[in-house]
């Protein structure tokens, strides 16, 4: 008997994943808006404006920001800083070309992926490598900022600290989503609650924060170095906490979803309802016309 698991699913037991809080928010929020962008199994001319755009401003230009601000502290006299740092940089310009050329090749990697249906996930996915290489260019800066005070003891606790709670959130989440493939999941569970309330409320709690900000930059408020300090530190795990959560209850089970779209493209592309043009669009027809005699509805191409 095969063991049961969150990749061998049938294509009925795939379709549960629907249910999934977080799954129906990240469809709702992105997948649902991004997909008309490729109506013609290619992305239209403005789409790629932006997107080069926002490749130039986020994942190369963001994180150039990053290693400069780094550098920056280095050129600085100790003096003139409010903490001391590490003695060596450790958000080098290597770690950063090498960052860059990992994150481009896994974009042109992307390529071969050309399916219609696929390649809002094939979008997602690089949005996804850019917010981990941020997290790494960050974790190194707070490194260079915290050793002389952590030492490298603290540093290594706490990223155990972190791997340890990656594993156990990542199993929960796990045991999670097979109870739910495998129909033994029937009413709401907290993570579908806490969906529900980030659709509703996420915004707004972003506003209050936003709101406290200005209000104590207004007020002038100032802190000690050691009370800033702590919240530098509690802002790093915080930080990281966060991106540990969103990848693991937000992208796992969306890219999840994409996975089973692959393993049986057919089924799916009837369960939505889509032609064949729709779902593999022009471009991946032409190299594969045995596809054109698929059939939908009463409609046949060929």
């Amino acid at each position: 008997m095969t063991k049961k698991s969150i990749f061998n699913a049938s294509f009925e037991e795939s379709l549960n994943l629907e249910d999934d809080g977080f799954l129906q928010y990240q469809k709702k929020d992105y997948y649902n808006k991004l997909g008309k962008a490729f109506k013609k199994g290619k992305p239209s001319f403005w789409f790629s404006v932006q997107t080069l755009i926002y490749s130039l401003l986020f994942p190369i230009g963001v994180n150039f920001m990053l290693f400069v601000f780094a550098m920056s502290l280095h050129d600085s006299d100790p003096k003139d800083l409010r903490f001391p740092i590490s003695q060596h940089p450790i958000l080098t310009v290597e770690v950063y070309l090498i960052c860059l050329l990992i994150w481009l090749l896994m974009v042109l990697m992307g390529k071969f992926f050309k399916r219609t249906y696929i390649l809002p996930y094939r979008y997602r996915f690089h949005i996804i490598t850019f917010m981990i290489w941020f997290m790494l260019e960050f974790n190194l800066l707070a490194i260079t900022i915290s050793l002389p005070v952590l030492s490298i003891w603290g540093i290594l606790a706490l990223f155990g600290f972190l791997v340890l709670l990656t594993y156990l959130m990542l199993s929960s989440e796990i045991r999670s989503l097979k109870k739910r493939i495998y129909g033994k999941i029937q009413s709401l569970t907290l993570q579908d609650k806490i969906a529900n309330m980030i659709s509703v409320y996420g915004m707004g709690i972003l506003g209050i924060g936003v709101i406290i900000n200005f209000i104590l930059k207004s007020f002038s408020i100032k802190f000690s170095t050691s009370i800033e300090g702590m919240g530098l530190f509690l802002t790093w795990i915080i930080l990281n906490i966060v991106l540990i959560a969103i990848l693991i209850f937000m992208e796992f089970p969306f890219f999840l979803e994409a996975f089973y779209k692959w393993k049986y493209p057919e089924e799916y592309r009837e369960w939505e309802g889509k032609s064949v043009e729709e779902w593999y669009g022009k471009r991946y027809l032409k190299k594969h016309p045995e596809l054109l005699q698929k059939k939908i509805g009463n409609q046949t191409y060929g």
